[in-house]
């Protein structure tokens, strides 16, 4: 069976627990969360025991059995978290799930998590085992059109009343993500407790945070201003933020245009490529500049290219000097040539 994770809590409270959930999706707070009602339901159903394992090199599929096997003679109910990651199950973990759905264990809940699963592996053998055996829930990132509801809900359960303006700046500098939205609204919480939040108390709290400063500087280089992106790189490093995240939010958004313009190449419209990536309206002006000094995809994957390097730099296996690396890819994505 396969449920929507907005789904998950009225469903284990209707039906409740399953001897096996698959847990699969791109959006990081939906699948946190889900995991969450779901290990915390578990608990309260006396599945006290829980067991973590990664799907990493070295695995063995053979823990599956062992710990399920163990926990059942030996120590009550057990909840075993495997966690695939990016990884598809090989065929020692093929065979080891199959044998699994096939005589699950009474005392035993499986989760495995996993990114999303495209429509080729949903047709597999073991994806169709764990969806007769067990749940599979589904995590779909939001719509646009979604997003204030979201917000405005949020807000509401954290005891902050709103207006469609505070919301909006919300989605905006969050620039639609839910991480760092929900972390915006957690933010608000602590610094002005319950009750109304006005907009200039959203932008005051948005402007004094690191990761504005990260932003804004992302975006000056973006529009092109190359005198300013450096002023600003110079000053975050004074200020003590870490190269790894600064290069990280560069990173990012050279991904991102790498995208966008490959789409742009495949002929889809800037406003349906901007609808799909979410660039803000409080953005499109920025990424429109960088599009227009770098209208190829080959471009944007030199750049993301440059990261990896300065990446190696930042963690000590690489030669260089990352902050001048930095600064040297920042001016040159912003649009000055360099010899």
């Amino acid at each position: 069976m396969k449920i929507k994770s907005s789904q998950l809590s009225a469903h284990l409270k209707r039906q409740g627990i399953a001897p096996l959930y698959l847990l699969t999706g791109d959006e990081p707070l939906q699948m946190m969360e889900s995991a969450d009602i779901l290990r915390d339901f578990a608990r309260r159903k006396g599945y006290t025991n829980r067991v973590v394992l990664t799907v990493e090199t070295g695995f063995s599929w053979d823990s599956l059995g062992q710990y399920a096997d163990n926990f059942s003679l030996f120590a009550g109910k057990c909840f075993l978290d495997i966690r695939l990651g990016n990884k598809s199950p090989a065929k020692d973990g093929i065979k080891a799930l199959l044998s699994y759905c096939d005589n699950p264990s009474e005392n035993t809940t499986v989760l495995l998590t996993t990114q999303k699963l495209d429509g080729a592996k949903q047709k597999t053998k073991w994806f169709k085992a764990l969806e007769q055996a067990g749940l599979i829930i589904q995590v779909f990132p939001l719509n646009i059109s979604e997003l204030p509801a979201w917000i405005g809900k949020r807000m509401h359960q954290q005891g902050l009343e709103t207006t469609p303006d505070v919301i909006n700046i919300i989605a905006e500098r969050s620039e639609g993500h839910l991480l760092a939205c929900s972390q915006e609204i957690e933010k608000l919480h602590l610094l002005y407790g319950s009750g109304r939040v006005t907009a200039e108390q959203v932008l005051d709290s948005v402007s004094n945070s690191a990761r504005y400063d990260l932003f804004n500087w992302v975006d000056t280089v973006l529009l092109g201003d190359v005198r300013r992106s450096v002023r600003q790189l110079k000053s975050m490093r004074s200020e003590g933020i870490e190269a790894i995240l600064i290069l990280w939010a560069l990173n990012r958004e050279i991904r991102n245009l790498c995208h966008i313009t490959y789409a742009l190449e495949h002929r889809q419209t800037r406003a349906q490529v901007f609808k799909t990536y979410r660039i803000w309206s409080t953005r499109q002006n920025m990424v429109s500049s960088a599009l227009q000094r770098y209208p190829y995809s080959k471009v944007w994957q030199r750049f993301l290219g440059k990261t990896v390097e300065i990446d190696r730099m930042v963690k000590g296996v690489g030669i260089g000097n990352a902050w001048d690396e930095l600064q040297l890819l920042s001016v040159r994505v912003a649009g000055k040539r360099l010899l």
